[in-house]
């Protein structure tokens, strides 16, 4: 701007060039000062928390092993009949955790939980004991039912993907045992990690029978870590057609045949039904508060009606109108 204002006064331009030199140097200046000192700070932040780590890290791993000595003790206690149907569950959800860790750590948490949601409750919300003492109870059971919902979808979710395995791993194995190959072979080559769940069992069963356990004690075993009676039924079929001396990979492919149409058909069934149960959802959720609402104010609107009516005036005109038609 001082070059097109002064286009004959070289000192004014001299001087605006050194003063935007001396701005330029200053800007660089305080942005590698700023830039230092953030390299200063991340590193004292790094080393503050390495000091504390390696100081703090035997009181870590001291509180660490006596929480586990804890869950451990707190499992312990709990009945065998409670630990049999938990490792049953875990088994099905295909967590490898122990069922006493499980209860143990369950355990720790219904205690913590309603503690602190009761002093929480009390002490912060200002709540009589006996509504404290009812939240820390509601949380008690609600951590309790966390542990099962848990447990319960992991179960759900793992018997969903391996139904829906099922049949592209038979039909598989039997394309594999057809070109020739063993019932070891045919089943490690066939267990394929896109296979989920499923491809583990699989590899599970082929090393049983590596072992030198026989197929069908194998296949069986591998029902009762599966909650899938499609996959039981399967079992089933495919032991019969091994001891009637059928082909086991006719038997296989048949099999998968046979739960392809049932999961088409299924499928068919939920694609039908989603219309109506979407009415349905409707007519519940707005359909029915709507007519209460209608029918409430109705009935509102009458009896103000019939409120405001001088009903013995009514009854002395329609008894005037009967003696009237008489004479008529």
């Amino acid at each position: 701007k001082m070059r097109k204002k002064y286009p004959k006064d070289s000192r004014v331009v001299k001087i605006a060039d050194d003063i935007s030199d001396i701005i330029y140097k200053a800007m660089m200046a305080l942005a590698h000062i700023f830039s230092l000192i953030l390299i200063n700070l991340g590193n004292f932040v790094i080393l503050t928390i390495k000091f504390f780590v390696s100081n703090f890290r035997p009181f870590i791993n001291f509180f660490y092993n006596f929480t586990k000595t804890i869950q451990h003790r707190l499992g312990t206690f709990f009945p065998s009949n409670i630990k049999k149907s938990l490792e049953r569950i875990m088994l099905y959800s295909g967590v490898t955790q122990n069922p006493e860790e499980t209860l143990g750590i369950t355990a720790l948490y219904s205690i913590i939980v309603p503690v602190t949601v009761g002093i929480i409750a009390h002490f912060i919300f200002h709540l009589e004991y006996m509504p404290s003492i009812l939240a820390a109870i509601i949380s008690f059971i609600v951590v309790w039912l966390i542990m099962y919902m848990v447990l319960s979808f992991l179960v759900d979710r793992r018997t969903s993907s391996i139904e829906s395995m099922l049949p592209d791993i038979l039909s598989l194995i039997s394309q594999n045992m057809a070109a020739g190959m063993t019932p070891y072979n045919a089943l490690w080559v066939a267990a394929r990690p896109e296979f989920g769940p499923l491809a583990v069992e699989i590899q599970r069963v082929a090393k049983d029978t590596l072992t030198g356990i026989p197929l069908d004690t194998a296949l069986i075993n591998m029902t009762r870590r599966v909650k899938s009676g499609k996959l039981e039924r399967s079992i089933k079929l495919m032991i019969q057609g091994m001891r009637s001396g059928g082909e086991l990979p006719t038997v296989l492919q048949g099999i998968s045949k046979g739960i392809q149409t049932e999961q088409n058909l299924l499928r068919r069934m939920k694609s039908e039904t989603s219309a109506q149960s979407i009415f349905i959802m409707f007519s519940v959720v707005i359909g029915a508060p709507l007519l209460f609402a209608a029918s409430s104010q109705f009935i509102r609107i009458f009896s103000i009606i019939f409120g405001s009516m001088d009903l013995s005036k009514l009854s002395a005109t329609a008894q005037g109108g009967i003696t009237i038609s008489r004479y008529l």
